[in-house]
């Protein structure tokens, strides 16, 4: 992937004015000035991290909320080594980190951009679980559920 943002999504999208993901099987077009600025990211080590006019590091100190990252094992776009390294970087942050193998859904493939609506959302109630779970411990911790 990495030569795709930062050979050929540049050369085809300086030609073509836009990055042609349908056509390529990629996912979706994108938007030239979104390919050239993942391409800049990907060249730098900790990825948008690296760069100040994103104050990416600052932004993620102020998560203070439970999180859940869900990967798929067969994403070429987002590894997950890769969401490892982005959620690292959400030290106050509680980060449950979920890697969803396609056979785990009854599925052959998963990718980048999930499982919906392909598979009719497979993945999609393990995702409602942890919000409800989570929706039940914010209850237990309120001081309306401490005085009932």
């Amino acid at each position: 992937m990495r030569l795709v943002l930062t050979v050929f999504g540049p050369l085809l999208t300086r030609l073509l004015g836009y990055m042609p993901g349908k056509k390529l099987t990629l996912g979706e077009d994108i938007p030239a000035a979104a390919l050239f600025e993942w391409s800049r990211w990907t060249q730098k080590r900790e990825y948008f991290f690296d760069d100040p006019s994103m104050e990416a590091e600052a932004r993620s100190d102020r998560v203070r909320i439970p999180v859940l990252a869900v990967g798929a094992s067969d994403d070429l776009w987002a590894s997950p080594k890769q969401m490892d390294r982005l959620t690292a970087h959400l030290g106050n942050a509680q980060v449950e980190r979920r890697t969803v193998k396609p056979s785990e859904l009854g599925l052959k493939k998963i990718g980048h951009h999930a499982d919906a609506p392909r598979s009719g959302g497979a993945g999609v109630g393990q995702v409602l679980n942890w919000l409800q779970e989570q929706e039940r411990a914010t209850e237990l911790e309120s001081p309306a559920a401490a005085s009932a």
